[in-house]
């Protein structure tokens, strides 16, 4: 009898965070009546640094379940003016998963891989350059 409630009790718990963890993950992809790519484009492209922010976390969730956000590459490149690491990280991760789709916007953002890889306040922005640039798979680069 108490094993059965602290069956109970554990599952229970385990029911209620998974649905507190369905809530938050559907609060993060929520989206309204206007498609997910144009409220994305216009977050990348807001003057707010937290929009930006935001919204590049939530491209990169999107497409590491695999939707294709490749029209928003030029959206993306944008954030690379801010010297922020967390910005860099996370435009550097896109860069690397859509240079193949898009090879000549790729090539467009070698100008900031140089211009990062020569960084001396920040060694490891110049690290992530280098390391970018030498995962693109570009076939022209080759």
């Amino acid at each position: 009898m108490i094993v059965r409630k602290l069956f109970d009790i554990v599952n229970i718990t385990n029911i209620y965070k998974f649905l507190k963890f369905e809530y938050i993950f559907m609060a993060f992809f929520e989206s309204g009546k206007r498609g997910e790519i144009s409220e994305l484009h216009e977050a990348l492209n807001s003057k707010n640094f937290e929009d930006k922010k935001i919204a590049l976390k939530k491209v990169i969730a999107q497409m590491t379940l695999g939707k294709d956000l490749s029209p928003l590459f030029q959206s993306v490149l944008k954030c690379l003016e801010y010297n922020e690491l967390d910005i860099k990280k996370l435009v550097y991760l896109y860069i690397i998963n859509y240079s193949r789709s898009k090879p000549d916007d790729a090539i467009m953002t070698i100008s900031s891989f140089r211009k990062d890889a020569a960084n001396k306040t920040n060694p490891i922005i110049r690290a992530l350059a280098v390391r970018t640039m030498s995962s693109l798979r570009v076939p022209k680069l080759n």
